[in-house]
């Protein structure tokens, strides 16, 4: 069995994802809380749960490797307080601070319901063995491990989007298209059903190399004025529909999904 540190922490990321898809926090909430759930073991490494996967992971320095965290041989001691995971010879809760030796004279036998008493690990009733029964979760831990991966891939639901960001992408957009039509109109004999319409000065420059410039800056201005306005509008009619309709769910499938699918 993993230690009891790392065993807490998977209950409080368990918590923490109930949270999140049920929208009571925000991804970035989540993603904060995740990163103060992180641990050190005993070789310095540090230890993580994904996000996505629910797996835990240890930095090597460079790169977050999926592995499995370090495990102790000792029965774990559950605090009647909050419920966390307490290494056995613990005497206060690692997360609320109860004490738990009352917990520990408290170990009831699975089988027929004997209480058990300080420093017993066999069932004077039954015969059920605490160490056997830890052996066998570990045994079975390590092969949930090793089992190939059925979990299902993440699911996003889009909830808003922001309107700086449209607004200045599309500005950027426009900028870069009001330039280019801007120099053509203004370099050369293209879009002259328009140029007309302008005052006098630009009449006289259009064809030349300085109405090429001048009408490319001129381009960019109102090309940024007349994408930055429509990319707003778009990011209104979307958040509206989001409010009104639900915003669309993506499902995105992780690589060995992918990979299974075309085998």
């Amino acid at each position: 069995m993993i230690e009891a540190r790392f065993k807490s922490v998977e209950n409080d990321f368990s918590e923490l994802k109930k949270q999140f898809l049920k929208g009571e926090l925000s991804r970035e909430q989540f993603a904060q809380a995740l990163r103060e759930l992180r641990l050190l073991d005993d070789q310095g490494r540090c230890w993580m749960i994904g996000a996505q996967t629910g797996r835990w992971y240890y930095y090597d320095g460079k790169n977050w490797i999926q592995g499995v965290p370090p495990e102790s041989q000792a029965p774990y001691v559950i605090c009647p307080g909050c419920g966390a995971y307490n290494e056995s010879q613990a005497q206060l809760c690692v997360k609320c601070g109860q004490s738990l030796s009352s917990t520990r004279l408290e170990t009831t036998c699975l089988n027929c319901g004997y209480t058990f008493q300080a420093g017993e690990t066999i069932c004077p009733v039954c015969g059920f063995s605490l160490d056997q029964e830890a052996a066998r979760l570990k045994t079975k831990t390590s092969q949930l491990e090793m089992a190939p991966s059925s979990e299902p891939g993440a699911t996003w639901v889009l909830k808003t989007v922001d309107y700086k960001s449209f607004l200045l992408f599309s500005g950027g957009l426009g900028i870069f298209m009001g330039m280019l039509i801007g120099l053509l109109a203004g370099a050369t004999e293209f879009f002259t059903s328009v140029i007309p319409m302008l005052p006098g000065f630009f009449q006289e420059i259009q064809g030349k190399m300085l109405g090429g410039l001048i009408y490319s800056l001129f381009g960019g201005v109102f090309g940024f004025l007349l994408f930055a306005l429509l990319g707003l509008l778009a990011a209104l009619l979307i958040n509206a529909s989001i409010y009104f309709l639900g915003g669309p769910v993506f499902h995105l499938n992780r690589p060995e999904q992918i990979r299974a699918k075309k085998d």
